[in-house]
């Protein structure tokens, strides 16, 4: 025996199991330490995590430059190779470049760790909320 839902029921349950999917979400809550010692210790972990946000700066400016001046060498020898063999030039140096290499979420993630660790260190309390629909990986 065969069953046949009607179709408004069909597309119900289809967007109902489409709402249930999508990756978990973390939310911090951070509350400050109640001392004013601890509240200019926290000030303190903020400043070391600014440092260190700035440090990921200064490394993906470099990295940016370092991959910029790859990609002209690299533009630079497939032109001389295309031109060797009377071929046509259909790349430009931009398509050399790989810019995701120098991604710094990774830096700043590393940065987010002591400046919990030093915020809870201080007297305050850090509250980490993962929240998921279901069937979420």
């Amino acid at each position: 025996m065969r069953l046949v839902f009607p179709s408004f029921l069909g597309i119900a349950l289809i967007a109902a199991l489409a709402g249930c999917g999508g990756p978990a979400t973390t939310t911090t809550q951070y509350v400050p330490p109640k001392t004013p010692g601890g509240r200019m210790c926290m000030e303190q972990c903020r400043e070391a995590q600014g440092y260190c946000e700035q440090r990921c700066d200064l490394n993906r400016r470099a990295c940016t430059n370092d991959m910029q001046a790859q990609a002209i060498k690299d533009y630079d020898k497939y032109a001389r190779e295309q031109m060797s063999m009377r071929a046509q030039v259909d790349l430009h140096p931009r398509d050399f470049e790989h810019p995701e290499a120098c991604d710094p979420a990774e830096c700043y993630s590393d940065c987010e760790r002591p400046y919990q660790t030093c915020y809870e260190n201080c007297g305050g309390k850090v509250i980490s909320t993962t929240s998921c629909r279901a069937f979420c990986f």
